[in-house]
C-alpha cells in the first residue's frame, strides 16, 4: 500500500505567508517603539524629579537655590541687570547639586577644577571631566557618556567631556525674528528666572508661586549633533569654566521662543527649551512636581511660567 505524504507549500503560498508575517511585523513595530518611548519618557521625568529633589535639598541646607556662581554674562544674552558679583564664585548649578544626587566625590573634583580652570590638565582632571551622570541625560536622546569636544577645548579639557540634557530656567524675554547675523541673535531677558545673573535665588523670590514656575527643563538640541560636539548650546563639557561666556549656554535656557521638538539647528536653539519626545517636553517646577508640556503651549503662558516675580495671574 502506497504511503501518502502531506502536500508541501507551493512557492506562491510561501510568499503569501511571508508577506503576511511582514505585514504583522510592520503593524507591531510602531506599537513596540511607542511602548519603548513611553518608558523612556517616564525615565526622563524621573531624572527631572531627582534633579528637583536635589535642588530642594541644597536649598534646605544653604537657604538658597543652586545657581549663579560668578559666571560672566553668557554670550549674546543680555539681562535687565548684567551685574557680576565677584564674591559669588565656584561651580555651576549642576555641580552644586551633584552632592545631593549621590555624587559627592565627583562634585568635589569638578568644584576644584572650576576654582582653578587654568590648572594643568592631569589624568585625574580628565577623568572627572569625562565622567557622565545618568540623571542628567534624557534616554530618548542619547546615552550617558563622554562626547567629543571641539578642538579649541582640547588643551583645557581633553578630547571628550560629559554633557547634560537639562537646563535651569534663566527667565523670560524676547528674541529677534531674524537670527542670521550676530546682532540679530541677541536675546534680551526681561524677567528673572530660577537662575539669576549676579545673585542667588531664595524661596521668597518666587513671588508667582512655586507651583507655577519652571525650575529645570529639557534643553533644545539639534538631533544631528547629539554626539558630535558641534551642537549649539551643547559644545562645552558639563565641567566647563563658568567664566567662559560659552559655558553657561550649556546649562541655562530662557523662555524667549516657544519650546520645540529637537530640530535642525538654528542660531537661537541654544536659548530654547525642547526635547526629543514627540508629545512634548518635560520640566520640573519649583515646587518639585514634574510636568510634560505641549509644544503648542501659548508663548505668553510659557514666558509667564519662566519668571519668578512677573506678577502674572496663574
Amino acid at each position: 500500500m502506497r504511503r501518502q505524504h502531506p502536500a508541501a507549500f507551493t512557492l506562491v503560498e510561501l510568499l503569501v505567508v511571508i508577506a503576511i508575517i511582514a505585514i504583522l511585523i510592520g503593524l507591531l513595530l510602531p506599537a513596540v517603539q511607542a511602548v519603548r518611548e513611553s518608558a523612556r519618557t517616564v525615565q526622563c521625568q524621573n531624572h527631572l524629579k531627582q534633579i528637583g529633589l536635589g535642588v530642594h535639598n541644597y536649598s534646605s541646607v544653604f537657604r538658597q537655590f543652586p545657581g549663579y556662581a560668578g559666571e560672566v554674562r553668557p554670550e549674546l544674552v543680555y539681562f535687565a541687570d548684567n551685574s557680576v558679583d565677584s564674591n559669588l564664585t565656584g561651580a555651576n548649578w549642576i555641580i552644586q547639586t551633584l552632592p545631593f544626587l549621590e555624587h559627592v566625590e565627583l562634585a568635589s573634583q569638578l568644584s576644584d577644577l572650576q576654582a582653578d580652570p587654568l590648572g594643568a590638565l592631569t589624568a585625574a582632571r580628565m577623568r572627572a571631566i569625562q565622567t557622565p551622570v545618568s540623571t542628567l541625560h534624557c534616554p530618548s536622546r542619547r546615552d550617558a557618556k563622554a562626547y567629543p569636544l571641539l578642538d579649541r577645548y582640547h588643551v583645557r579639557y581633553g578630547p571628550t567631556g560629559a554633557r547634560n540634557d537639562y537646563a535651569m530656567c534663566g527667565g523670560s524675554g524676547h528674541a529677534p525674528d531674524d537670527g542670521t547675523s550676530i546682532s540679530a541673535r541677541i536675546v534680551r531677558v526681561d524677567e528673572a528666572g530660577a537662575w539669576q545673573m549676579g545673585r542667588r535665588t531664595r524661596d521668597a523670590d518666587f513671588q508667582d508661586g512655586l507651583s507655577y514656575t519652571y525650575l529645570v527643563g529639557e534643553k533644545s538640541l539639534d538631533p544631528l549633533h547629539y554626539s558630535s560636539g558641534h551642537g549649539q548650546g551643547d559644545q562645552m563639557a558639563m565641567a566647563g569654566d563658568p567664566r567662559n561666556n560659552d559655558t553657561p549656554s550649556t546649562y541655562l535656557r530662557y523662555a524667549v521662543r516657544s519650546p520645540m521638538r529637537d530640530h535642525k539647528n538654528d542660531c537661537l536653539v541654544c536659548h530654547d527649551f525642547g526635547s526629543a519626545h514627540r508629545a512634548g517636553w518635560n520640566t520640573v517646577l519649583a515646587d518639585g512636581s514634574v510636568r510634560m508640556l505641549s509644544f503648542s503651549l501659548d508663548l505668553e503662558i510659557h514666558k509667564a511660567s519662566a519668571t519668578i516675580a512677573g506678577s502674572e495671574v496663574p
